[in-house]
């Protein structure tokens, strides 16, 4: 639950809530700050990409020890530089890092766990994000008003390496070693089938909207972003009893979920756009605000419990890597989709475009739900 905290929710998301005063303080446009983000979300796509090879080679459990130590020196030069160069190669460094690093501890996650309990097991995990995004908007009025950016990096630095040094190793790195599955013929054209092809739609979609939420509402970090993370944490763990309940390899859980996404759009255009409507000038942001939490972690959970469960120990990887990777291309079309329209029409634009590809992934999530009934995991 910390490593995820830390390669997604303090790396990636939490990261628009030091951007301002990161900018300020090395002389950076926002565009220019926004373009270090884009940077580690590449690094991020690559390092997903190769991490089926490289586990089987050399295991999860040594993945994931040395990626998080790559990790923790990536954030400390980040932390200490003022010099652009560096930080840009410190950034794009840490989202490689990152992607094995999630990568390898779902397979050691889902390696120990019973298959009853993978659910639970990765809402739990998942939850870390919830913890790194409180942790932030707690922070947020230390790290925007007196330039100690430098501390959103240099504090994960420290916990990552705990992490890389702490992780339990109760898994044999021989169980958490899958036999390697490389992107065959049959396999690329596997990903075409109805058996993925809605799936992986659905989790693009939610990243392109999720992550546009998350870019331009960093105004209120005080008051809605500990309320968002706090939801993170919670509320996500419903879905894995929904989940449970309407047994593996179904989309039920997963159809519900953008839903929430959609109320939540509509309701914050109500109040006012989705960066003026954070501080709650009337109900429908405290609904805004439930809705988004149920929503936003119901989807990587579930989406991975889903991936698991339709796949034998060999497919997982690749299978988890495509995953990923769709999640990682929609976060990087969302923000940039976004920001024009907020350019051109005010952030109201903001929440009509995540409304608009929330409806989009709810009908791709409502068609995997109608065929995956029909298929059993990958031998």
């Amino acid at each position: 639950m910390l490593a995820i905290g830390l390669d997604v929710g303090v790396a990636r998301i939490t990261y628009g809530v030091a951007l301002p005063a990161l900018a300020r303080d090395l002389q950076l446009s926002l565009t220019a700050a926004g373009l270090l983000g884009t940077l580690h979300l590449v690094g991020y796509l690559l390092g997903t990409l190769a991490s089926p090879s490289l586990n089987a080679k050399a295991g999860a459990l040594a993945v994931c020890r040395g990626s998080h130590f790559v990790f923790a020196c990536a954030m400390l030069v980040g932390g200490l530089t003022s010099e652009i160069t560096t930080m840009a190669a410190s950034r794009f460094v840490a989202g490689l890092a990152a992607g094995f690093g999630v990568f390898s501890i779902f397979v050691i996650v889902f390696d120990v766990t019973e298959p009853e309990k993978r659910a639970a097991a990765g809402s739990l995990v998942w939850s870390g994000i919830g913890v790194a995004v409180v942790a932030s908007g707690l922070a947020s009025g230390l790290i925007l008003d007196h330039g100690a950016w430098r501390l959103s990096f240099i504090v994960p630095a420290a916990l990552s390496l705990a992490v890389a040094a702490l992780i339990p190793s109760g898994a044999q790195d021989s169980q958490a070693q899958p036999k390697i599955a490389d992107a065959s013929p049959s396999r690329l054209a596997e990903l075409v089938s109805t058996r993925w092809i809605f799936l992986v739609a659905a989790y693009f979609l939610f990243a392109a909207g999720y992550i546009s939420y998350a870019t331009f509402c960093w105004r209120h970090a005080e008051g809605d972003w500990p309320l968002f993370g706090g939801r993170y944490m919670v509320l996500g763990h419903v879905w894995s009893i929904l989940d449970r309940r309407h047994g593996p390899g179904r989309g039920a859980a997963l159809g519900r979920s953008y839903p929430a996404h959609c109320a939540e759009r509509r309701a914050r255009q109500r109040s006012h756009g989705l960066v003026a409507g954070g501080y709650g000038e009337n109900w429908s942001v405290f609904a805004a605000s439930v809705l988004v939490g149920l929503g936003s972690v119901a989807t990587p959970a579930i989406v991975t419990f889903l991936i698991r469960n339709r796949t034998s120990d060999a497919a997982f990887p690749f299978f988890f890597a495509v995953g990923t990777a769709s999640l990682g291309l929609g976060q990087l079309c969302g923000p940039a989709v976004g920001g024009i329209l907020a350019d051109w029409f005010g952030p109201s634009g903001v929440a009509w475009f995540a409304a608009a590809i929330y409806g989009a992934a709810m009908l791709a999530a409502a068609g995997d739900g109608l065929f995956s009934r029909a298929w059993t995991p990958t031998q």
